[in-house]
């Protein structure tokens, strides 16, 4: 498998995630309902959450409703624009990132 590390912006994933926190990302293992992606969107990366699969792509919502951008305004993401799933948080305080 192959790992890699994304950076949290934003404040779309509070309390779940906050802003500056490194988290461990998984790209090649399989993706389930409840999961944290990184994804492309809009020429940016992004982290929500899989609220959806669908056979065209994925509804992913943020875990802070009041300030989230997220499918409700953009539609789905397509399957192809999925980097990876979040496995942990791994700075400032380690642990397991707890789905749905």
């Amino acid at each position: 498998m192959r790992y890699g590390m994304a950076v949290v912006a934003g404040l779309s994933m509070i309390p779940t995630l906050a802003p500056g926190e490194r988290l461990l990302v998984r790209y090649d293992g399989p993706i389930v309902l409840g999961d944290l992606v990184v994804f492309k969107h809009a020429g940016q990366i992004d982290v929500k959450r899989i609220e959806r699969i669908e056979t065209s792509g994925l509804f992913v919502l943020g875990d802070n409703d009041l300030v989230s951008t997220d499918s409700r305004s953009y539609g789905l993401i397509a399957h192809e624009d999925v980097l990876g799933t979040i496995v942990m948080r791994i700075w400032p305080k380690p642990g397991r990132i707890i789905s749905g």
